[in-house]
């Protein structure tokens, strides 16, 4: 564990004055160069700054040393500040402070101007000559932690050199990640730096340190929004049990027989309770309702926890967690699949909800996960013997990667071959590379005509969606095609450019650097579903890199022109598109990450059929980004693909199709994940 004091004022400025020669230097050898920057390498830098700055939510952490609560530095400085920290949030803190002659000398020693987006790295010299002038560094240490969790159920952080109290809603930190935070006692205040580790050799090395084991808990805390449209607040909740319902707010009690139904906001109401707590007698559950006292969602487990605050009431679902992967199971993977291929889900899920637990993405409304696609889906009203059945068979058991937990993907059916993470733009990870889902051999010479070929023999076959094909109209649907290129142009995620006029070609291609998320699920079964996502918390993120055609980005797609036609540029190994191109008459729009190419073909699409020939009317988006494109001269186009999702990590067709030949539920999570390890609870 590294350790570290600060240094005086005096070292502070000297370091300043350092880093202001060099920030001159480095000024004077861009201006040489700044003829030929081109927009893309303008849009990384900017990508990058923002990475670097510091959000203001973290000075409820920062600020505890002051003392300040985290509670009290919410009500009393964040709600006039901006998303991210400026310099005239800094002169705030001061002020609020009665520091306003030492602001002066702070101004001093570390220029800052109002409007200015205040980077990590001068923010924590500001915040360390503060606490210095307060006379509180001897209190505070730097120390070097990996973030593995935290404790379920307290506002306490896990790293590989123990236990921290921290305030939750302020960290917001990545999984297995190094970071370099401040520490008072036994309470973390905030993050100095990452360490970001390169290399096999060094993530070795530090896994052979790790002395901690991941966690498995015991319990998992769901938000529940389903039977809300997925919206977090309600104004009212009602509820009731399968058995007597006991409602408490920890000082008053109140019980109804089963089957009636509570107006609980109502009674949080009369008693001023902002949390209430809801369980129903002898292992009962309980289900929201309607004002008729009829049920609109699954009767859960465990119990309900009702929370308030300005924003509306919010439900936790708390229950075991073995118990919440019965709800899980069935959403992810049909009864009627194998038993093997079960297990490995359950597996799948369980390591999945653990790595979700430990993020903390979810703690600001005292939760782990939420039960939509954006975690994993949980339907308790889905429970079924075999799923419970291979829940129980694998209890307490996850995926681990040198002593890490694995970050698990998996989806419905490849095309053949699964995908590794370079389809979201992300780096690649040893253990999620494409694997051949394939029983006979293919040369791998054409793509174009291996996913038009509608004989090909594989694990996961079997599935309606191994083939299909999509009617699209790009020429007389432009207008749609238009605004969806220009909603994601807007999100500002390096998924999508838009090159200079002129026809580009493969050879155009660089490398540039932004941000992608990872984890993601997929709910499908016999019968269609386009609940397939492809984001997840950002809390649970990995780097990327992103392919771009260094092309000037247009603000406004109407300049675009009329659409001509759309080919395919790339593929990786697996056959899934990497860089689409759109072509109108003047400029080309080029895609590269596969969900955003499924989203904007979905678009325009104007009908879809599966391998057996069979319509398809519940997908908005493509099946898979595994396509192969047929233009007409009349501005239509015929899309052949292979698969259902994003095709990064297990192929639940697939693993289903290896059960069904005899492979076990570890040699089947093995071929998926090669090099990782099942471990249990201890």
């Amino acid at each position: 564990m590294k350790k570290t004091t600060f240094r005086s004022s005096y070292d502070i400025r000297k370091r300043n004055q350092f880093r202001l020669l060099l920030l001159l230097a480095a000024c004077l050898f861009l201006s040489l160069e700044i003829g030929w920057l081109t927009q893309k390498n303008r849009a990384a830098v900017s990508s990058e700054a923002e990475e670097e700055r510091v959000l203001s939510a973290e000075l409820a952490g920062y600020l505890q040393i002051i003392p300040f609560s985290p509670a009290e530095t919410r009500a009393w400085l964040l709600p006039s500040m901006d998303t991210y920290l400026t310099g005239s949030d800094v002169d705030e803190i001061l002020s609020f402070l009665e520091l306003d002659s030492y602001a002066e000398t702070l101004h001093e020693q570390i220029p800052y101007e109002e409007k200015e987006a205040i980077t990590r790295q001068k923010w924590c010299l500001l915040y360390e000559s503060l606490i210095e002038y307060l006379g509180l560094s001897d209190e505070v240490n730097v120390v070097s932690i990996r973030y593995l969790g935290l404790v379920p159920g307290e506002s306490r952080l896990i790293s590989d050199s123990g236990n921290y109290d921290c305030d939750v809603e302020s960290i917001d930190f990545t999984y297995g990640e190094t970071y370099e935070v401040y520490i008072c006692g036994n309470i973390l205040l905030g993050i100095k730096a990452d360490t970001e580790e390169t290399g096999t050799e060094s993530q070795d090395a530090d896994a052979q340190d790790l002395s901690a084991e991941p966690v498995i808990p015991e319990t998992v805390r769901v938000l529940l929004t389903q039977d809300n449209h997925q919206s977090v607040y309600r104004t009212t909740v009602i509820l009731k049990g399968s058995t007597a319902l006991h409602l408490s707010d920890g000082d008053r009690e109140y019980a109804v027989n089963a089957d009636a139904a509570v107006d609980c906001t109502d009674l949080m109401a009369q008693w001023g309770a902002e949390q209430l707590t809801a369980e129903a007698e002898d292992g009962g559950r309980i289900c929201i309702a309607n004002a008729e006292g009829s049920a609109v969602s699954s009767y859960y487990r465990g119990r309900l926890y009702l929370y308030q605050d300005d924003s509306g009431v919010w439900i936790v679902n708390e229950l075991g967690l073995e118990e919440y992967l019965y709800g899980v199971v069935p959403g992810e993977m049909p009864e009627s699949f194998a038993a093997e291929a079960l297990q490995a889900q359950a597996v799948c899920a369980r390591t999945y909800v653990c790595r979700k637990t430990a993020a903390g993405s979810y703690a600001a409304f005292q939760a782990d996960v939420n039960d939509t696609t954006d975690c994993q889906v949980y339907l308790p009203s889905k429970e079924n013997e075999a799923a419970i059945q291979a829940v129980d068979a694998t209890a307490g058991q996850v995926l681990a990667y040198q002593g890490m937990l694995a970050s698990v993907y998996y989806f419905s059916t490849s095309c053949g071959y699964t995908s590794g993470p370079e389809v979201w733009q992300s780096d690649a990870i040893d253990y999620l590379t494409g694997v051949s889902m394939l029983t006979e051999a293919w040369d791998g010479a054409d793509f174009d005509a291996f996913l038009r070929d509608t004989e090909v023999a594989a694990y996961d076959s079997g599935s309606r969606y191994f083939r299909w094909s999509a009617e699209l109209s790009p020429l007389s649907g432009q207008e749609t095609l238009k605004q969806v290129i220009s909603e994601e142009l807007a999100k500002s995620t390096g998924k999508i450019a838009i090159t200079d006029a002129g026809r580009a070609s493969a050879s155009d291609t660089d490398e540039a650097s932004a941000s992608d998320t990872g984890e993601a699920s997929v709910s499908d079964t016999d019968e269609a579903s386009a609940s397939d996502t492809d984001g997840a918390s950002a809390s649970d993120t990995d780097g990327a890199s992103v392919t771009d055609t260094g092309g000037v980005v247009a603000a406004d797609t109407a300049l675009l022109g009329d659409y001509e036609n759309m080919t395919v540029l790339q593929r990786n190994e697996s056959g899934t598109v990497t860089d689409l191109q759109i072509q109108f008459t003047n400029a080309s729009v080029h895609i590269y990450h596969e969900n955003t190419i499924r989203t904007i073909l979905g678009a325009v699409m104007t009908g879809l059929t599966d391998k057996n020939g069979d319509l398809v009317y519940t997908f908005s988006i493509l099946p898979s980004a595994a396509i192969s494109i047929e233009s007409s001269g009349d501005g239509t186009c015929r899309i052949y693909g292979g698969g259902l999702g994003h095709g990064i990590g297990m192929s639940q067709y697939g693993a289903n199709g290896m059960a069904e030949a005899g492979k076990t539920c570890e040699e089947i999570l093995q071929i998926f994940f090669p090099g990782t390890e099942i471990i249990s609870r201890s």
